[in-house]
């Protein structure tokens, strides 16, 4: 542990500002961070690219290899950040019981200075960058064509305007002012977009061929129609105006794979289900009336059945039979009252 107190204490006196050092509680160093640069001398304005070193070590170390990361690579591309690991792999192989941190650190900043040119492609344009092309690099180490990027800050401008415009009188008052955002990560960046659009545009989009319709577009055409069909006939397909009166459809599909077939059965069915509502809750409006009409019917006809003395019994009989079932019911409460009259006679 006294090879890395001593370790850190050399870094925060040559590296000062530019070394993060993270300690627990304890005191122990649990984070070494910093942000590496190529060497351009004194021109600072050259540094193209940097990337940022952590280095997590452990109670062990040096003994033990520490936890290395590289963060927030800034103009480099996936071959060179794989160049930058395998050697900081390497270094960490075999200086395995011997403090390494400055030893990484110098190897990142020789592999920034033979690679200080932005690679990769432009945001904006998706070329890349060529011998001749004119690029910006931004505050926030993101670089971009020049003419790509005054064409992106106007059209922002522009389309900030128009939404603008849409707003109440006294909201326009109220709105921020414009702002050009770095396209990458929305820094806010300060550019003067005259001198950036006498600049040339890429030389990679100058010299591409002009867009054709080749065969080979052609056919992929044709099968995305085909395929566009096949969805819409499966219902995969959303379509805006059948959406506006939606109606529930139900489909099969048959077991030999044949296209989908409408059941129009089942959805006249369905549309009618509001009118079939309505008949039932009148028809049970109905059929209560009628329960109360039939128990009317039974208590005349036991009033009959009463006077006339042995018929008092079949006559009561006759009506709790009726109530037990609707259709029979009905019957028998209609003829009921009669034959009790008959007998009496």
């Amino acid at each position: 542990m006294d090879a890395l107190l001593d370790e850190v204490e050399s870094l925060e006196a040559i590296l000062m500002d530019d070394v993060r050092i993270t300690k627990n509680a304890s005191g122990f160093p649990e984070l070494i961070e910093t942000t590496i640069f190529p060497t351009v001398g004194e021109e600072q304005n050259a540094q193209y690219v940097c990337i940022t070193l952590q280095v997590e070590p452990v109670r062990e170390y040096p003994d033990v290899r520490p936890l290395i990361r590289l963060k927030n690579p800034r103009g480099l591309d996936d071959h060179v950040i794989g160049q930058i690991e395998a050697a900081v792999d390497e270094k960490l192989a075999e200086s395995v019981g011997q403090p390494v941190v400055f030893d990484l650190i110098d190897i990142i900043r020789e592999r920034l200075t033979e690679s200080n040119l932005p690679s990769g492609q432009c945001v904006i344009c998706l070329y890349g960058f060529l011998d001749g092309d004119e690029f910006t690099k931004t505050v926030c180490y993101h670089y971009l064509h020049s003419h790509c990027l005054a064409c992106h800050i106007n059209a922002s401008r522009r389309n900030y305007e128009e939404e603008r415009d849409k707003l109440p009188v006294w909201k326009q008052k109220e709105a921020k002012p414009f702002q050009a955002q770095c396209p990458v990560c929305r820094e806010p960046i300060e550019v003067e977009v005259e001198p950036l659009m006498g600049c040339r545009p890429p030389v990679e989009r100058e010299s591409a061929p002009r867009f054709q319709v080749t065969d080979e577009l052609k056919t992929l055409q044709a099968r995305m129609a085909r395929l566009y069909m096949h969805q819409k006939s499966r219902g995969g397909i959303i379509d805006p105006e059948a959406e506006e009166t939606p109606v529930i459809a139900i489909q099969t599909e048959a077991a030999n794979g044949e296209s989908p077939k409408n059941t129009p059965d089942i959805t006249a069915a369905v549309s009618a289900a509001p009118e079939l509502v309505r008949n039932s809750n009148a028809s049970s409006h109905q059929t209560g009336k009628g329960k109360q009409h039939l128990s009317t019917g039974n208590k005349i006809g036991s009033g009959k059945g009463a006077k006339g003395g042995p018929n008092r019994h079949s006559t009561v009989a006759a009506g709790a039979a009726s109530s037990s079932s609707s259709s029979s019911g009905s019957s028998s409460s209609a003829n009921q009252p009669h034959a009790n009259g008959t007998d009496e006679e």
